[in-house]
């Protein structure tokens, strides 16, 4: 059920605010300041025992984003007035533009207005309006300079709504509703209208049962015009090169970031969420563990960077004398490794719309070469930052995904996450944030057979507006000659959907463990684990003949979001009749944020995100160099998933092609 519709049928029939409210789960104690990120322009929230109306704030007159200065009584309703604080920059704001739009045309009904606040320092008024227009924001939007407004309401997050009563009282204070669980997650299906509940019981002239709530979203912000200028650790100086280095490759003009981080005001603005994101490694976002694997594109910052920018922010954030800034980067967009041999897109653009939760979406774009190509790098370029998620690219050599493409409207076919609807014969690659395109070692090649098509998955989440997509995918074809061909081994349960897999319902730590072993001789290039939303943590750990035990990776912390494939620096040798054991763990509770049920219920192995997998893709090479053109060929699906069985009961059953048996 939407918001909307449920807004409507809510205010119709005041019966359903009772059963929403049950169908909520509320923490009823009064929110403690330690409860609240720290945000320097705004107090904590209060207890909800003081809510006592503003006058002196209601009056004060504020810059509007359509000209000219209004204040909040003259906007208010009849009945009632909801205040929505909003960011520019945050994208789980800017994702509610669609309910509040919604929202706002509903209760006109009803006597009560929608107002915009922006409280944050950096945009103007001319940035306001541009946001205004570019969202298609529907109430009206005012500038509080200074967050005077939000600093005596005690508002301290974006988008926190506040509902006014026709005295202009404050009734409640928090979240919109559920739809997100933290930063960083994708949208849940919504559970809890909590502002509508509230807005019920307000208009019905009882008690708000429920006044204050806990806001997932970014805190309000300010340039931090009054930090000093120097100080033992300065922005110049000591954080300028660490953002740079670790950051900024995200976080730039026309990044995938939601914002940039390349000067001060920049920094200063996002000091607080920069501390608290490296201090609990949410950013840079990587979770392998040292020491279990040496991966190319690893994102980690020391312990002694956190500690540097925890002890800038704590001091004030000092600027430092700017002439010893580093040297700006250049960035361009440019193809990594120059033109490439081939670059494929969609025929036409995919439309991403405002608002909902994440959508994946496989592109089918045959090829048309009669004989096997070798690729040498995959470059994935996103068309648009704003929506654009991760990229993974399937092979096809049946006409399974073409039969999915024709059977679905519009480009592309919708699927779940990670899966493409079809056994494919392999990949290319992929993309997350942050990742760069790698060259395969020497003579190493990844195959794209003849006639295949490419089937390009993309994780889109909605940004608040209609957007628009055309992803290119760059493809490097080797110029020397290919002595080994890219294999892949899936470490998995046996039988996948046939498994007998199951996480049962009210456990926080079960345990999935498989083993298979290597069918060949072979040495380890890449690994992409892969589960959905229960997962907590997994690692894959290789035992050699001879009892050496190798750690291949090991995931602290699963992400559904940060889904990534992990290249070693040198590939790892595996002999034949290397035992790979794989040990996953998932949260079935309900204190697992992500979990999609409400309650939790046992889930088995599926295709679609609520269900769950367990998988961890191991990309090899034969040891031995190959001997023929046959030892050179795409394997097909059948084969496999003959070598699978191969790993799985070893040489009872012989593998079609084995070319260090040869």
């Amino acid at each position: 059920m939407t918001f909307a519709r449920f807004r409507r049928s809510h205010l119709a029939t005041g019966g359903l605010g009772l059963l929403a409210l049950l169908a909520c789960s509320f923490d009823l104690k009064d929110l403690r300041s330690e409860d609240r990120p720290n945000v320097k322009t705004v107090e904590a929230i209060p207890s909800a025992n003081s809510r006592e109306g503003l006058p002196g704030v209601l009056d004060r007159r504020l810059p509007s984003a359509s000209g000219g200065s209004v204040t909040l009584r003259e906007l208010r309703g009849e009945n009632g007035t909801i205040c929505v604080f909003l960011s520019s920059e945050c994208p789980i704001s800017n994702g509610y533009v669609p309910t509040m739009n919604q929202l706002a045309a509903d209760v006109s009904k009803q006597g009560v207005k929608v107002v915009g606040i922006n409280s944050n320092d950096g945009p103007s008024l001319h940035d306001l309006a541009a946001h205004r227009k570019e969202f298609a924001i529907q109430f009206p939007v005012v500038k509080d300079a200074g967050a005077i407004v939000a600093s005596e309401w005690k508002v301290s997050h974006c988008p926190e709504a506040v509902i006014l009563d026709r005295q202009g009282t404050i009734q409640y204070r928090g979240r919109i509703d559920d739809r997100y669980s933290r930063r960083g997650g994708a949208a849940n299906d919504v559970q809890c209208f909590d502002l509508a509940v509230a807005l019920q019981e307000v208009l019905a002239g009882t008690p708000v049962t429920v006044p204050e709530t806990k806001v997932v979203g970014c805190p309000i912000t300010r340039r931090m015009a009054g930090a000093p200028k120097s100080s033992a650790i300065t922005y110049a100086e000591h954080v300028a090169p660490v953002l740079q280095k670790n950051c900024e490759n995200c976080h730039r003009e026309g990044g995938i970031g939601p914002f940039a981080l390349q000067s001060y005001e920049q920094a200063a603005s996002w000091a607080d969420d920069i501390r608290e994101f490296t201090a609990n490694r949410q950013m840079p976002p990587w979770f392998p563990e040292d020491g279990a694997g040496d991966f190319h594109n690893r994102r980690v910052l020391s312990a002694d960077e956190i500690a540097l920018i925890g002890n800038w922010v704590e001091s004030g954030c000092a600027t430092g004398d700017l002439t010893r800034l580093p040297p700006p980067r250049r960035y361009s967009d440019d193809w990594t490794y120059g033109t490439p041999d081939l670059i494929v897109q969609t025929s036409e653009s995919f439309h991403v719309p405002a608002d909902g939760k994440d959508i994946y979406r496989c592109f089918v774009i045959p090829t048309d070469y009669d004989t096997d190509q070798f690729v040498q790098a995959v470059e994935v370029r996103p068309g648009n930052n704003r929506v654009v998620h991760h990229v993974i690219v399937f092979l096809d050599t049946t006409d399974r995904s073409q039969k999915l493409d024709e059977s679905d409207p519009g480009p592309g076919y919708s699927t779940s996450a990670g899966f493409p609807g079809f056994l494919p014969s392999g990949g290319l690659g992929g993309w997350a944030p942050g990742n760069l395109p790698r060259q395969l070692p020497t003579g190493i090649a990844k195959v794209l057979p003849a006639k295949a098509k490419l089937v390009v998955q993309v994780h889109y989440h909605p940004s608040g507006k209609a957007e628009q997509d055309q992803t290119q995918i760059g493809v490097y074809f080797n110029k020397e000659q290919v002595t080994r061909v890219v294999r892949v081994i899936p470490v998995m349960p046996f039988g996948g959907p046939w498994s007998g897999m199951k996480i049962p319902a009210g456990d926080d730590n079960a345990e999935v463990r498989c083993s298979l072993t290597m069918p060949r001789d072979g040495m380890a290039l890449n690994v992409t684990p892969h589960m959905h939303l229960l997962g907590k943590d997994m690692a894959l750990t290789a035992t050699l003949p001879d009892g050496t035990m190798v750690p291949l990776i090991k995931l602290q912390r699963w992400d559904f979001n940060w889904q990534e494939s992990y290249q070693y620096r040198e590939p790892i040798t595996l002999p034949k009749g290397t035992r790979l054991d794989l040990v996953a763990h998932f949260d079935n509770s309900s204190s697992n944020p992500a979990n999609p049920h409400h309650p939790p219920r046992t889930v088995k192995w599926g295709e679609n995100t609520v269900d769950e997998m367990c998988i961890a893709f191991l990309e090899f090479v034969p040891t031995e160099v190959a001997r023929s053109a046959d030892d050179l060929k795409a394997p097909t699906a059948g084969e496999l998933l003959r070598e699978a069985i191969l790993a799985r009961f070893g040489d009872n059953v012989k593998p079609r092609r084995n070319p260090s048996d040869r």
